[in-house]
This record gives C-alpha cells, structure tokens and sequence, in this order.
C-alpha cells in the first residue's frame, strides 16, 4: 500500500501541509508517515560560528550543542504528537519516523524503504533574493523533487511554529 509521508524539521512547519497529507491519506485509503529530521549540518554550522568568532568555548559549546539538540527532539515529539492526533480524528494509519542528518538524503531513505506516493515537505519562507543569488542557491525541496521516485508536493512555511 502507497502512504503519505509528511516531512518535518527543526526549522519549518505549517498547519496546511499537516491537513493536506492527513486529508490525502483519508481519501485514498493509505496510511500516513511523519517524518522527523533534525538536520544536524544546521545545528553543526551555528555553533562552529559562535566557536569561531569566540563567543563561547568548547564545553559550552559542546553542552549548548546537547541542550539545542534537546529541544529540537522534544519539538520533534510535538509536532509529530500534533500529526498524529488529527491522524486519529480522520481514522488514518499513522506511523512516525524521527531521524537525524541531511533533510533531502534522509527523506529520500524512507521514500525508497516504505512504498511512499506522495510527499508533503514545507519550504523556507522565502524572501527577496536577487535573481543571480537564487540561480547558484539551490532549495531543498527542489532536489527532493528531482530526485524522489514520487510525488513531491511544497507548501511555504508559515511564521512561527502553530498551536492547536
């Protein structure tokens, strides 16, 4: 059986692509798959800047690290409890993957491995970037898109991270 599988991050969310993948996996019957990821390269950049520039030392930087990290898996439990609770009130399968690393690779994985058809990632709310920085600035949903073996749909992150 195809699923849906909704991409989550760290760094993203909209309430519209959590209806769209719950209400797509309801009407075709499938089941539906949030997926997780905290993009560890992001996390690994900030402190590596702070480090740089002297701001902070290595054992804060190492237990800052821990701490960040912390609070991206307890937003991760959040945000796949807030899925699945409207999974239950529609009556659709659910099941979560929470993973660690480069969004597009990690995705790619359990497109390949779960027999997914259609998957629902949010994009960085854009802003107004000159035409020559957009042409050497590659997106992440646009490598999903090339890459994956199904659908991709993108919706456009919203501000904030939403409560129900």
């Amino acid at each position: 059986m195809n699923k849906v599988l909704l991409i989550l991050s760290t760094t993203r969310t909209s309430g519209k692509a959590v209806d769209f993948a719950v209400d797509k996996a309801r009407r075709e019957g499938t089941g539906l798959i949030a997926l997780y990821i905290i993009n560890s390269e992001l996390t690994s950049e900030v402190f590596d800047r702070f480090t740089d520039v002297g701001f902070i030392g290595d054992k804060p930087s190492m237990e800052l690290t821990e701490a960040v990290m912390k609070e991206y898996r307890q937003r991760g439990y959040e945000e796949i409890g807030r899925v699945q609770v409207k999974a239950m009130e529609q009556g659709v399968d659910f099941d979560a993957v929470t993973a660690q690393g480069d969004i597009v690779e990690e995705a790619l994985k359990v497109i390949e491995k779960r027999a997914v058809s259609v998957a629902v990632i949010v994009r960085r709310k854009t802003t107004k970037v000159s035409g020559f920085l957009k042409y050497f600035s590659r997106s992440m949903c646009m490598e999903l898109e090339q890459q994956a073996r199904c659908e991709v749909v993108v919706f456009e992150a919203e501000d904030g991270f939403e409560k129900d």
